[in-house]
């Protein structure tokens, strides 16, 4: 069962680009989809993962070096705490992925 959800993150553009550009190093094919937007409180982050279990793993494994780095470089991100929901649909053709 996929496991989704969205965190609204308290930070600027240019953080969020940076940390992005830092997670992306760590790559899985456990993660379906990653979607960011700007708000007026900061970035929205909206992921799809195959489990929750995958997403547990991918942070307990990846997350801490990418933080690491954004720290050595001066950066802090906020803690924030994932909203779960149940995607009602999600569509990706060129991934061949229906749910």
């Amino acid at each position: 069962m996929t496991y989704a959800f969205t965190i609204d993150m308290p930070v600027s553009l240019e953080l969020y680009r940076t940390a992005h550009a830092e997670l992306r190093k760590f790559p899985t094919d456990e993660m379906l989809l990653h979607l960011a937007r700007p708000t007026d409180g900061g970035v929205q982050i909206v992921e799809v993962w195959t489990s929750a279990e995958a997403f547990e793993s991918w942070m307990a494994t990846s997350i801490g070096a990418a933080i690491g780095a954004l720290a050595a470089a001066g950066w802090t991100l906020p803690k924030v705490t994932p909203a779960p929901f149940d995607p009602a649909g999600l569509v990706l053709p060129a991934a061949g992925i229906a749910v």
